[in-house]
């Protein structure tokens, strides 16, 4: 079993910004992430409100910021990325037990994320993977001359309705949505219209159907009940996320509604166990759960030293900006 001071469950904006307050204090710090580095931030088409960042790619973004974590310093901070998915953690015995290793960990932060929600509609589970997606910058590569239906209303939907337009070369994109406006911004609206992307408003995906592959929907709209079924090649999923509090769950912390509940020192119901990002209802925004994340990293900090002080043990210089006798004045 490997020891770690700091064990991240999840290698998104809070993982990773956690991950740069907790090994400078000298936590042997390792994330751990399912899928991609970066998660939801990395798949973004367009990110144009991070202080700092100029509008641009998601995927840049989130790929600074992961070596910022794991380059040795000066460069960076030097902690460590792994791709692996959690499976069990015991909070009593501080373990983390993934699909490849067993870790020992003095604190964990949990900054699992979120994943996109599913639509509900009759045969979108039949058809995932075989026309059916919730990432498009992921699937673009599949929709050159097809006919695209991208669902959603958001910035995320917009953004993948001009990734299918453009980077996908889709020969057909339409956007539908249940309402009668978007909630993407004003600008980007005017750019689908601009770039030829068809908005269906107040309308909403009912039924898919296919063989192998999608190919065709039943449509309706919701202003005049009216019903059609229309071809269709491959349908992007983009109706929201949904926090992944699955891991959480299982290890027993306690909940607030859908959310994982926290102090005000990001500690969860467990001692040593820390979460951050939207599965604590931070908002939806890469700023905010990078902010949660380098909160949590300094909490999770000042815990470790607190625990060391506890234990008779002290320490040469500063964790979290405080020397050992400082904290041992904490715990008297």
């Amino acid at each position: 079993m490997e020891q770690k001071d700091v064990v991240i469950v999840g290698g998104g904006p809070a993982g990773l910004s956690a991950a740069i307050y907790t090994q400078p204090d000298g936590w042997s710090t390792l994330a751990l992430e399912t899928s991609w580095i970066g998660g939801q931030a990395a798949i973004a088409y367009t990110v144009a409100n991070y202080p700092g960042f100029p509008p641009g790619d998601g995927e840049v973004l989130t790929e600074n910021m992961r070596k910022q974590v794991t380059s040795p310093p000066p460069a960076g901070v030097g902690a460590e990325c792994r791709e692996e998915t959690v499976v069990t953690i015991n909070a009593d015995e501080k373990t983390v037990i993934t699909d490849k290793n067993q870790y020992q960990a003095g604190a964990t932060i949990l900054a699992t994320g979120s994943t996109m929600q599913k639509l509900g509609a009759s045969g979108e589970d039949e058809f995932a993977g075989k026309g059916v997606s919730y990432y498009a910058k992921r699937d673009y590569d599949k929709f050159n001359g097809k006919r695209v239906i991208v669902v959603g209303g958001g910035n995320t939907t917009a953004k993948s309705a001009l990734v299918a337009k453009n980077e996908g070369k889709a020969k057909e994109v339409i956007l539908v949505h249940r309402r009668d406006s978007l909630r993407a911004y004003p600008a980007m609206v005017k750019r689908l219209i601009n770039e030829g992307v068809q908005i269906w408003y107040n309308t909403e995906l009912k039924e898919i159907r296919g063989d192998d592959v999608v190919r065709e929907a039943t449509i309706a709209n919701n202003a005049t009940g009216e019903q059609k079924e229309v071809e269709v090649d491959w349908i992007v999923m983009c109706v929201g996320t949904e926090g992944n509090t699955k891991v959480a769950q299982e290890t027993g912390l306690d909940m607030q509604g859908s959310v994982v509940k926290i102090d005000e020192q990001m500690m969860t119901s467990k001692p040593g166990i820390f979460a951050c990002g939207e599965i604590t209802g931070c908002r939806n925004h890469i700023v905010n759960a990078a902010a949660e994340g380098a909160s949590a990293g300094m909490a999770a900090s000042e815990y470790l030293a607190l625990e060391k002080v506890k234990n008779g043990e002290m320490f040469e210089g500063t964790k979290n900006g405080r020397y050992a006798d400082e904290y041992l004045r904490m715990i008297k």
